[in-house]
């Protein structure tokens, strides 16, 4: 049989789980279409043959959470995303955590912009209206990645209610309903929540639960970035008398809106914020487990690193949010914000010295990219608190910054570990890859640092085990059947890395340390990595749902 490609000779993890076996693999059209062992690999020749004796060959690895959505539009996407390729990513499922470029409507328009600088390297033109519109124009351009979309509940409620950061009235919510409905319809692959941030923070459950029924309408999946990842919040009651941890009520928030809404839910990076809430791992995980036996459709997924990039909003209270930068100009809401985060700290055990700027946007700062706040007070003079307010003020709190202390530290990692090991849990990276900035390690070794690491090293989960978790696992998460598996018939979307030396260098002293190990990465059947580095081609697709 004569084919565009053959892979001869690997040990092919096919993404199931299931234990390695030695095949040649045949490629044509985009496709896997022979896997042949023994005596028939024979039989297959191809154009290109790629010897990958002594290595592995998997499917390519899915991130089932990016944010790079707003980096796709942009000409040099490619370049810019190519660490992703690098580390063996081929599929991303972009739109998380509640906020996505689509749906644009003059009413929330310029909050969309205004947030989005966190995620983008310049200004997007917004071409487009609709989550449809947006979809055709990544599909008509070449891609460097494949991509899923989920709808952002975030931007939907934008869209709708603009500034309003209140809770929905009936109107609001078949407004938004609506807008999840199109944007189901337009081939995206679900909806994302992000209740931490707003406006999806001003989200009642009952708003949640009525947009979620559309989407089960679909099969699509509940994405839930929850209201709260420490063990006290700003978002819960204290009340003594009927205590549980605020990240296991937010938990428990989430799969009610599941139950309710009938729909298939993933929490997003289950990670616990602060050294007070590693201790509730087990608990967290209990509950999910529970929901699960008792009949919903209910998973989870986290990145192997014990820190994690988000918004410099991320720590200020409810109250605070509308019209941030304008409220610290005021003496009164800094000396509120000060007792109330000085509270926290001691409470949950994360402090200023865990909390480094990555963009700090306003070029006045950007000499103090990559410092924790504690040094920038020192180098500033400043309190640093003062410090990280004032950074919040001057990025008009579109700063970005990388929060320790999530799930262990280098000392203690074993709610990390725990959490990476369950059978429910997916690998991803939530990373916010740009050219600017101090970058997060994510972006570089997230998937070879977990098959070497953690796998390999620390003996965590098997190889087979490891890589399912990256593959077949997550595109059973997303609904993308022909992703995530190396089956006949299947997408031509492949890793040939050796398992002796797969590594992901990248760390918190060398965040953009190549990784080592991945020789070969196929998308759609085009070699998009060569010898460990990319090529210029750009074979991606946009996987619309069904």
């Amino acid at each position: 049989m004569r084919c565009e490609t053959v892979i001869r000779g690997g040990d092919v993890f096919d993404g199931s789980g299931a234990p390695a076996f030695r095949a040649t693999i045949g490629i044509d059209g985009g496709r896997i279409v022979a896997i042949a062992c023994d005596g028939d690999a024979a039989a297959l020749e191809g154009a290109t043959v790629l010897d990958a004796t002594g290595l592995a060959v998997a499917p390519g690895f899915i991130d089932l959470h990016s944010h790079s959505d707003w980096i796709l539009p942009q000409a040099d996407h490619g370049e810019i995303l190519a660490p992703l390729l690098e580390q063996g990513v081929t599929t991303i499922i972009t739109g998380n955590c509640g906020f996505s470029p689509a749906p644009v409507e003059p009413l929330g328009a310029r909050l969309l912009d205004e947030g989005s600088e966190l995620v983008r390297d310049r200004p997007l033109a917004f071409e487009w209206r609709t989550h449809r519109e947006f979809l055709d124009r990544l599909a008509s351009a070449p891609l460097a990645l494949n991509v899923a979309h989920l709808a952002g509940h975030g931007s939907i409620r934008l869209a709708v209610m603009g500034d309003r950061f209140v809770p929905a009235g009936a109107d609001d919510v078949s407004a938004m309903a609506s807008w999840v409905r199109e944007a189901m319809e337009a081939g995206c692959i679900g909806l994302s929540t992000g209740l931490g941030y707003a406006p999806g923070m001003f989200a009642t459950p009952d708003e949640l639960a009525a947009l979620g029924r559309v989407v089960a309408e679909y099969g699509g999946l509940f994405t839930s970035h929850v209201r709260a990842y420490s063990w006290i919040s700003p978002f819960f009651s204290l009340n003594p008398l009927g205590w549980r941890a605020h990240n296991l009520r937010a938990i428990d928030e989430i799969l009610a809106v599941g139950r309710g809404a009938g729909a298939r839910v993933q929490i997003s990076h289950l990670i616990f914020v602060g050294r007070a809430t590693w201790r509730t791992q087990r608990d967290a995980i209990a509950a999910v487990e529970r929901a699960r036996d008792d009949g919903l459709d209910v998973a989870f997924d986290t990145f192997p690193y014990t820190a994690g990039n988000t918004t410099i909003r991320v720590v200020y209270p409810p109250w605070a949010q509308h019209d941030l930068p304008q409220n610290l100009s005021s003496a009164f809401v800094r000396a509120r914000l000060r007792a109330e985060l000085r509270v926290l700290r001691r409470l949950i055990g994360i402090d200023v010295s865990d909390i480094q700027l990555l963009h700090a946007v306003d070029p006045t700062f950007e000499g103090l990219e990559g410092w924790r706040f504690d040094e920038i007070g020192r180098l500033l003079g400043r309190d640093p608190i003062d410090a990280y307010f004032d950074v919040t003020r001057a990025s008009a709190a579109k700063a970005r910054v990388m929060l320790f202390q999530y799930s262990g530290s280098a000392e203690d990692e074993h709610a990390l570990r725990d959490t990476l090991a369950h059978p429910l849990n997916a690998i991803e990276t939530d990373t916010i890859l740009t050219s600017s900035g101090h970058h997060n390690p994510a972006s570089f070794g997230t998937f070879p640092r977990f098959l070497g690491r953690y796998s390999r090293d620390l003996g965590l989960v098997p190889l087979a085990t490891a890589i399912h978790k990256a593959t077949g696992l997550p595109a059973a998460r997303a609904g993308l059947t022909q992703r995530g598996l190396v089956r006949e018939g299947c997408a031509a979307d492949l890793v040939v890395f050796d398992p002796a030396t797969i590594a992901g260098p990248a760390d918190f002293d060398a965040p953009t340390a190549r990784p080592c190990g991945i020789r070969d990465v196929l998308l759609n059947g085009v070699a998009v990595v060569a010898a460990g580095r990319c090529t210029s081609a750009r074979p991606g697709l946009l996987l619309r749902r069904g």
